[in-house]
């Protein structure tokens, strides 16, 4: 099935990227050098647990001692004597405050764990954040959501069960090997060997599950990648009829899901089953071996049998405590890395705005220059985009780019926005300083861009319109929403500026959107409008009056608009022509050009066709 080698395929490259990722120990260390006050505290806390819970069965031989003598006996306790009622009313406070250091023990690794899934969450924002625009190209925001969200999540439930059962593991074993040992040398040398045994079997069994659990993990991400993909395109499965055809697209993924599940499943249930027999096979082998030593003494050997059988009870439980170690920091160790695929993931070109470094940009007061600029995308460097282009766009006048598809206009509004970075040449602001050297903060704060998909956020229109500007006040906002004519349709709305926009604008109609974004301009008030394609989705109607207030806005500043719709940058001061592969091949106004020669009265009659179509229609 095409589902089961995509995932076969995710996997095998999921692997190779876990050789070059750090696993889960590697982060809980590092956090706990960071903050050794947790690592203390739990190693204390610990220890003296597993003291308190391996020393039981001695405080138990005590008290059948004193009851085999019989007639008010009593044994050493240090320096005192104590009978049995003491015996057992030391094993009351072993009880209790054996039960205090569970509690604070749990309460200390549950802030751990919570204290890492945070961090871990907010360093992947930061590396998500940082990246490049190209890194999006392919990678499925459901998948990224999942190791977020869920992959976090586990990394941080797991550390709250890790760092204890290895530490229980470790100091239980020996522990009880130390006490049982010291109860009965012989049997205590055949319970720790057998132990051993079983914990070997199990580190052999565990490496077969490690596996499955990476196959588990991936086929998580990938179904809810897949469902995430799903529900942002639900308009367009309404409005084709698909629901049925996604009902059994659904079934199918999740079918595959379940048998992956299942298969997992299987082997950890076959590991589980073989520790339970291991540690019933190790009890009945001490005991027949109790029971082969001690047959002639019957008292004797019920207090072996019933001592052995509480300390056979915590030098097992490592068992049990690895399986639940090592599927836990298996799941982990696979999570952590895949967080790491994000959080180590390197952008394509250094920004300095993301160290904080480089020149601070105070005015864009001058012209900005295209010196020897050649462009090929990252995702597709054998492709050249952009041939080599000089140009000076000069402070203050308009400009626009107009050419057939592929032909690199909208590459011009990436390389200013710097999605990207020229492949060859540099990108001079103010004629002198290189983009790449310029704290990007700094430049983007005096740059402003509306494009063809209006960018809404899930939140009210005042804190829409204010994104780009957040100490803005109350009256610039409405001032700005006045200059783009939405302030009367905000009024309408029962909670005006605080009406809830829904997910990506949903309630709001496409130039209604773009009505924001120009609200949000105007509040920015930048120095450099870059505007990519910004009316070619709306209807000529809606087009016109969006461009009126876009023409409003371009006025005063240095404006690039990319164009699909020739009619929109009639008024611009210079028209830039662009031809597939060829880069630059006319220049001039708009009256210029439509009379010339060339791909822009080529493209201009076409677009008067269409109209004329479209109107007889």
């Amino acid at each position: 099935m095409i589902y089961e080698e995509k995932t076969k395929s995710k996997i095998q490259s999921s692997i190779l990227e876990e050789k070059k990722q750090h696993g889960y120990l590697w982060l809980l260390f590092s956090y706990l050098k960071k903050h050794p006050g947790f690592g203390i505290l739990i190693f204390i806390l610990s220890i003296l647990g597993s003291a308190m819970a391996v020393s039981i069965p001695l405080l138990m031989q005590q008290t059948l001692n004193c009851l085999r003598l019989g007639n008010g006996a009593t044994t050493t306790f240090v320096i005192w004597q104590f009978a049995w009622q003491d015996w057992v009313a030391l094993q009351l406070v072993f009880y209790v405050v054996l039960a205090i250091f569970i509690f604070t023990r749990n309460i200390a690794v549950g802030k751990l764990g919570k204290d890492i899934e945070i961090f871990l969450r907010n360093e992947t924002l930061k590396a998500l954040i940082k990246q490049d625009i190209s890194y999006y190209s392919n990678q499925k925001i459901g998948e990224i959501l999942t190791k977020i969200g869920a992959d976090t999540w586990l990394i941080g439930e797991q550390t709250r069960q890790i760092p204890t059962m290895m530490l229980m593991a470790v100091f239980n074993f020996i522990g009880s090997a130390i006490v049982l040992i010291f109860i009965d040398w012989k049997l205590g040398l055949i319970s720790m060997s057998f132990v051993l045994f079983g914990l070997s079997m199990m580190f052999f069994f565990l490496k077969r599950v490690r596996m499955w659990i990476g196959r588990l993990r991936t086929t998580i991400t990938y179904v809810n990648g897949d469902i995430t993909d799903r529900i942002g395109v639900i308009r367009l499965i309404k409005a084709s009829g698909t629901e049925e055809y996604e009902k059994k697209r659904f079934q199918e993924i999740h079918g595959d899901f379940y048998d992956t599940v299942k298969k997992f499943f299987k082997r950890l249930s076959f590991v589980l089953t073989g520790a339970f027999l291991t540690i019933m096979s190790i009890q009945l082998i001490v005991l027949s071996s109790a029971y082969g030593f001690y047959s002639n003494d019957l008292q004797h050997l019920v207090i072996i049998a019933t001592t052995f059988i509480a300390g056979l009870g915590t030098m097992t439980s490592p068992i049990f405590l690895l399986l639940r170690f090592a599927f836990g920091y298996m799941m982990a160790n696979e999570c952590t890395r895949r967080v790491h695929q994000i959080t180590n993931s390197k952008p394509r070109f250094d920004a300095h705005y993301y160290k904080g470094e480089g020149k601070e940009l105070l005015q864009i007061d001058k012209d900005i220059v295209f010196h020897e600029v050649s462009f090929n995308y990252p995702e597709k460097p054998e492709v050249n985009v952009l041939p080599n282009f000089n140009f000076t766009f000069e402070k203050g006048k308009s400009y626009a780019f107009v050419g057939e598809t592929g032909s690199g206009k909208s590459s011009i509004a990436k390389l200013l926005l710097r999605f990207y970075d020229p492949t060859e040449g540099k990108i001079l602001i103010n004629g002198e300083d290189n983009l790449k050297d310029l704290n990007l903060k700094s430049y983007l704060d005096k740059v402003g861009y509306v494009e063809q998909e209006p960018q809404i956020m899930f939140g009210t229109a005042k804190e829409n319109i204010m994104y780009t500007s957040p100490n803005a006040s109350e009256e610039e906002v409405i001032a700005a929403a006045k200059k783009a004519n939405l302030h009367n349709l905000i009024m309408s709305w029962p909670n005006k500026y605080e009406t809830m926009l829904g997910e990506r604008g949903f309630m709001l109609s496409g130039g209604q959107k773009q009505r924001l974004v120009i609200a949000r301009m105007f509040l920015k008030n930048p120095q450099l409008l870059i505007l990519d394609e910004a009316t070619s989705a709306l209807d000529n109607i809606v087009e016109k009056e969006i461009q009126a207030e876009l023409d409003k806005l371009m006025k005063g500043r240095t404006s690039i608009s990319i164009a699909h719709r020739l009619s929109t940058i009639k008024n611009v001061d210079q028209i830039i022509v662009l031809a597939r592969g060829l880069g630059v091949v006319q220049m001039g106004t708009f009256n210029e050009l439509k009379n010339q020669e060339g791909h822009f009265k080529n493209l201009y009659e076409a677009g008067l066709m269409k109209e004329e179509k479209a109107v007889k229609e």
